[in-house]
């Protein structure tokens, strides 16, 4: 009997130590923050809708056309660079808390993320998904919302793709993906990706 407590502790032991529990978030969605392959629970268990993405305005704002209806949608959770308006010169810092004053730079990379949606998003058919935490619209009644695509049976995260390329910052408000989508902002700063590659030499 002994021993075979001793076995089956053994084999408890090694099987636990063969499971990886950090990348399941705060809300038990068990993804891996670069892989994007695991987003299907999240989507299904939050309100979302099929749309086809008719016009992209810059790299944080599209419109889509929903059930024969157009929404204005701001990607929740990200922000890029402005490119009908000057930038705020203190809105992007790098990991050493440098901003990025360069505000022509900042406008390059508003163009350069307009040009990645356009790439990945126009004409083609996505997921809207609303948060459970964040509001539906924000003050000039846009939709807030995280934009999916699938590829290849694989969800991907366009919001979270931004700042994976160094395209956008994490917009800090309350949201379920905040955390995540920090890790992930600050993967990018400290592989100077995208618009992090800034220097002020």
């Amino acid at each position: 009997m002994r021993k075979f407590l001793i076995l089956s502790m053994l084999i408890f032991t090694t099987l636990c130590g063969c499971v990886d529990f950090s990348s399941s978030n705060s809300n038990g969605y068990y993804h891996d923050s670069w892989s994007y392959n695991n987003y299907t629970s999240f989507v299904d268990t939050h309100e979302h809708y099929y749309g086809k993405v008719v016009k992209v305005v810059d790299g944080d704002t599209v419109y889509v056309e929903v059930n024969g209806e157009l929404w204005k949608i701001r990607l929740l959770g990200v922000d890029t660079p402005e490119i009908h308006k000057r930038n705020n010169p203190y809105e992007y810092y790098l990991l050493n808390g440098t901003p990025i004053t360069d505000t022509k730079y900042l406008k390059e990379w508003g163009y350069k993320a307009k040009h990645f949606a356009e790439k990945e998003l126009k004409n083609k058919t996505v997921i809207i998904v609303f948060d459970n935490e964040a509001p539906k619209k924000d003050k000039y009644g846009r939709y807030l919302a995280y934009i999916f695509i699938n590829n290849s049976n694989n969800l991907i995260n366009f919001n979270e793709e931004l700042l994976k390329y160094g395209y956008a910052r994490v917009y800090i408000s309350n949201f379920e993906l905040k955390d995540e989508f920090l890790n992930v902002e600050r993967e990018a700063k400290e592989n100077r990706v995208g618009l992090w590659n800034w220097s002020n030499n």
